[in-house]
């Protein structure tokens, strides 16, 4: 058996360095190395542009909407109203849906089930009410912060020959 020396062992090292790059070239990765990296400079603008750090803040915050609702509950309510959807839209009811008039909207608002489904979809459009009546409050007191936030960008923008 025979000993390597120090230098034998970097010859070996740099020839299989060497047979593993020309694959990795014959592979076209450094071609795609060098087109990465020549795009770097503009994806790195691209994200920092205020248009995309908005969106980026507003998918933000509907996350964060979406994770306080109680995940249970809204699950559960979903579950049931898929099961309570597929008992009341039969193959049938679309050949013939019902025809309603006037007195078979009377009998229908007279239904529980229609009765707690508009009461829920009054509670909805209650909160959604106060929801904007609030946003109207923040707004007000955000105008003047808002306004000069606007002045700043468009100045930075003019200045940088953005139009």
């Amino acid at each position: 058996m025979t000993t390597m020396n120090k230098e034998e062992k970097v010859q070996e090292s740099v020839e299989k360095l060497l047979e593993l790059l020309q694959k990795v070239n014959e592979a076209g990765l450094i071609d795609f190395a060098e087109e990465v990296v020549d795009l770097v400079p503009d994806s790195l603008s691209y994200l920092t542009d205020p248009r995309i750090l908005t969106i980026g803040a507003n998918i933000s915050f509907l996350l964060h909407v979406l994770e306080m609702l109680n995940p249970t509950m809204i699950t559960v309510m979903f579950n049931n109203f898929a099961k309570a959807l597929n008992e009341e839209m039969t193959p049938e009811t679309f050949q013939d849906p019902p025809k309603v008039g006037l007195m078979g909207l009377m009998k229908m608002l007279s239904d529980p089930d229609v009765q707690r489904a508009l009461g829920f979809i009054f509670l909805f459009l209650k909160a959604f009410g106060k929801s904007i009546s609030y946003t109207s409050e923040d707004f007000s007191k955000l105008m003047p912060q808002m306004e000069k936030q606007l002045m700043m960008i468009r100045e930075k923008r003019r200045k940088l020959g953005i139009s």
